[in-house]
């Protein structure tokens, strides 16, 4: 679709507009056909939530019987913005108008919504009603994100026996992994995580929902996360840890599968995977990954550029420095506490009143979660930025301080409470040659995607910032219009954006629920 020349935006400082190349794929996406002309369009990448595209199309459409049937069938929309890919899949259609004039407008939602559909089990193994794992009530995994990340999605997903694959190699950033001999208590992990945050995370899961689970290091590290669809019509397949294979020898412990203790596959005990296909995907699939951010200082956006239509910014007031984490203690340190407290009550009791047998007098429960139930976090650098007038500390309850979490919690809050620096600028499409647009690298130095570490320039004011969300909007006038989000954009979300949070509030609100035992 190449829009026509609109009077009043002069050729020498824009391009004719060719609209999204917008392909729809059928259930099991061996089959493709080119969705074709729409009256608009409109899709978001993001640098680690799930985005959304919404397309509107005229009643007489020819897909538009099959489009608007998404109850009960996946429909795959992918497209590409400068070589870097958009897929997802229809979620709902709403048709709205006078009959045979109604406009049909589908909302889609990108693959990684695959991570708010996945839920951490403590054993993936057993069924729900038993679950225990080596780790106790909690599957917990530490190191690096990457590897964490991975592992959980890799245990979730063959459990449910879904083409969802993580991306290898894997992502080790730490330099040397540390001697175990030399771990000897609970303060010495603690002390390990807190010398390597940038490095290291760990995480405890309970029927997590997964993006729940990666959600305080995602935001405090500033990671990357995607997941995107890959075919055996795209070529070869990416380097992936194929769980295909593990998910057919999870069929022997699942007495619900179709393959129950599926011995018969003749010279392939268990129905293991050839090993000429480890590594690789044999089937359509999506492939789960994470990323780092992309320094690309040398892009500035500037405010006073005519290429700048409309902007907003969000600068939010840093109201903490101090976290204080916790409510109670381990239970093991409960116990000690009450075991030597008794002892040291009896020991008092029968050598003050000897013979009255006072001795057996508990202190019962007095001190539980009196000894280390809590935590503090300081940010001693925003402490002196702020001075004596900054404002003090906040409460982050995670109810299990001196835990393997307390420390992401507390991380976690202190980056809440720290303040924000946001801003959300609407780009018109430039000349060939001129002004930014996103897309891969094509040798001119104006191509940006999420994650880069961009600089915006303000009223003479250089900052640095990274660029967080990309929106890409066609009207169908002509023109392309890009919302570049620099920073975090909790208070610039859009409306389907608010829904994806309310979603992940939910979720987490209704597990914490379940789990408060």
């Amino acid at each position: 679709m190449t829009a026509a020349y609109t009077p009043g935006y002069p050729r020498p400082t824009r391009d004719d507009v060719t609209g999204f190349d917008i392909e729809i794929g059928q259930p099991d996406a061996l089959s493709w056909r080119p969705l074709g002309g729409y009256m608009t369009a409109e899709f978001e990448w993001h640098w680690y939530l799930p985005t959304s595209a919404v397309i509107q199309i005229k009643p007489d459409h020819p897909m538009a019987a099959y489009l608007v049937n998404c109850r009960r069938r996946v429909i795959h929309v992918r497209t590409y913005r400068n070589g870097i890919p958009w897929d997802g899949r229809i979620m709902r259609a709403n048709i709205k108008g006078k009959p045979g004039r109604e406009v049909i407008t589908l909302y889609c939602i990108s693959n990684l919504m695959w991570i708010l559909r996945g839920l951490a089990w403590v054993n993936n193994i057993t069924p729900p009603e038993f679950q225990l794992s080596l780790t106790g009530k909690q599957n917990v995994k530490w190191g690096p994100p990457d590897f964490v990340f991975k592992a959980y999605l890799a245990e979730t997903m063959t459990r449910l026996r879904k083409p969802v694959y993580a991306a290898l190699p894997l992502r080790y950033t730490v330099p040397t992994l540390p001697d175990l001999d030399d771990i000897d208590t609970l303060d010495d992990l603690l002390d390990i995580v807190a010398d390597a945050l940038d490095d290291l995370c760990v995480l405890q899961a309970r029927f997590t929902q997964l993006d729940e689970l990666f959600k305080q290091t995602v935001e405090t590290q500033e990671m990357g996360l995607s997941c995107h669809l890959w075919t055996p019509l795209d070529g070869p397949s990416p380097h992936v840890f194929n769980t295909t294979s593990l998910s057919q020898l999870q069929s022997v412990f699942d007495y619900t599968s179709d393959n129950f203790l599926n011995f018969t596959n003749p010279g392939n005990i268990l129905g293991l995977a050839n090993p000429d296909d480890w590594g690789k995907m044999t089937r359509s699939g999506y492939v789960f990954d994470t990323h780092v951010k992309r320094d690309m200082r040398k892009i500035q956006f500037r405010l006073d550029s005519t290429q700048v239509e409309y902007y907003e910014r969000d600068v939010e007031h840093a109201d903490a420095h101090k976290v204080a984490v916790g409510g109670k203690a381990p239970e093991i340190m409960n116990q000690a506490i009450e075991w030597g407290a008794n002892f040291a009550l009896q020991l008092i009791l029968n050598a003050l009143f000897p013979g009255l047998n006072l001795g057996t007098i508990l202190v019962g429960d007095l001190f539980d979660n009196v000894f280390f139930a809590y935590q503090q976090f300081w940010d001693p650098d925003l402490e002196a930025d702020l001075g004596e007038h900054g404002f003090g500390e906040v409460f982050g309850d995670n109810t299990a301080a001196w835990s393997l979490d307390s420390f992401a919690v507390g991380q976690a809050e202190l980056k809440k409470h720290s303040g924000s620096d946001a801003v959300k600028i609407q780009l018109s499409s430039g000349a060939a040659g001129r002004g930014h647009c996103m897309g891969v690298d094509d040798g001119t130095g104006r191509r940006y995607r999420v994650g880069d570490i961009v600089t915006l320039w303000d009223r003479g004011v250089e900052i640095e910032q990274w660029i967080s969300a990309v929106k890409i909007t066609d009207r169908g006038d002509g023109r392309m219009v890009e919302t570049v989000t620099l920073g975090e954009d909790k208070a610039l979300k859009d409306g389907w954006e608010r829904v994806i949070a309310h979603l992940q509030n939910f979720a987490g609100t209704a597990r914490g629920i379940a789990n408060s035992v």
